[in-house]
């Protein structure tokens, strides 16, 4: 189970119990201020990970995280790249942030090749790397100016 395994929270705050993780599911599934999607597999439908838009009704940030099977294989960058674009204009938002341990060098890659930038030195997460996107189609605004 993907929320129980210690290498695939090792970035975050450790596994949960699987009593923990059904908990946390059904939050997740009736939390008006989460956007949540599973993401599986197209050839056989496995479960891969999961990304998600938290504290819609504040700061919009973006977790995700995927299956050890899955790491290094582009998974990531796949998902996160048709889901910010996407769920940012059918929510209206015009950022996104994103917290992420200094060590979790994949993970702040990923971001950045979409588009995200460090804004750390502005963050009150002293301990974690702060990283923001922000969305000019979704703000109203026109970079083609």
């Amino acid at each position: 189970m993907l929320n129980c395994c210690a290498k695939n929270r090792a970035q975050l705050n450790g596994p949960y119990t699987v009593a923990n993780a059904k908990l946390l599911f059904d939050k997740v599934l009736n939390d008006k201020t989460i956007h949540a999607r599973a993401v599986l597999d197209n050839y056989n439908r496995e479960y891969m990970g999961h990304v998600y838009i938290a504290h819609l009704d504040s700061q919009p940030e973006l977790e995700f995280m995927f299956d050890k099977s899955y790491w290094g294989k582009g998974i990531a960058s796949e998902t996160l790249k048709a889901f910010v674009p996407k769920a940012m204009h059918e929510l209206q938002l015009e950022s996104l942030t994103a917290h992420i341990k200094p060590q979790n060098i994949a993970a702040i890659k990923v971001l950045t090749k979409l588009g995200f930038y460090d804004v750390s030195q502005l963050s009150q997460c002293n301990a974690l790397v702060t990283m923001r996107f922000t969305s000019d189609e979704v703000a109203g605004k026109s970079s083609a100016a």
